[in-house]
């Protein structure tokens, strides 16, 4: 009898952990593709991938040239120069993942909200390319420092297609969502363009990303 309750309380307590940390990964979160509402953080995760793949180009270039000409001080200081700029956009990158995660640690408002696939960290490479499918854009998630945000979409020969207005709430999550006034009415390329305050560099920053709308 002993044996049978040693066992029940032994199943018990196995039963808890395997659902403690697991279950979170488990959670299906819809993309942010097919609903039209995008993560900023995820975007601007998404602008400084292709940045680092872009400076681990022009390392390789240069380390290249330098191999030629080891003692050439122009080349050293480019080199310098580059992997400074690396080091400050992995630095930018580690940030918005624990600010993601941070933001997103209650298992009740991940589901909740949308995300594009992750990208590799530094000095993996993106594997991004891709234009972002924009056609079903309509807001744009916030997570942190509202000061300054604004997201405008430009067509290729920089029409504004569509001004993002103010900042609400997003239904009971505690994010906020900034909204597009009515759908964009046009099919093509498009630049999305997003300003915000960013807290590493204690200042408003501005990128953009290559999209598409296919209506």
């Amino acid at each position: 009898m002993k044996t049978i309750k040693v066992l029940a309380t032994l199943l018990f307590f196995v039963a808890l952990l395997g659902c403690s940390d697991d279950d979170v990964d488990d959670i299906v979160i819809p993309d942010a593709e097919e609903t039209g509402i995008f993560l900023e953080q995820d975007l601007h995760l998404l602008y400084l991938s292709r940045q680092d793949d872009l400076i681990a180009a022009d390392i390789a270039s240069v380390e290249e040239d330098l191999a030629n000409d080891p003692n050439n001080q122009d080349l050293q200081a480019q080199l310098a120069e580059l992997e400074e700029r690396r080091n400050t956009n992995t630095a930018q990158i580690t940030f918005l993942n624990g600010q993601i995660d941070e933001g997103l640690e209650n298992i009740g408002i991940r589901p909740r909200v949308p995300r594009l696939p992750p990208v590799p960290p530094p000095p993996l490479p993106c594997s991004c390319e891709d234009r972002i499918n924009f056609s079903q854009l309509i807001q744009v998630l916030l997570l942190g420092n509202s000061e300054g945000f604004a997201v405008t979409v430009f067509s290729e020969n920089q029409e504004v297609l569509a001004e993002f207005g103010n900042l609400t709430d997003f239904e009971d999550t505690g994010l906020q969502v900034i909204s597009i006034g009515d759908t964009i009415d046009f099919q093509g390329n498009v630049t999305i363009q997003i300003t915000k305050f960013f807290e590493p560099i204690n200042d408003n920053v501005t990128y953009s990303l290559g999209g598409s709308i296919n209506l």
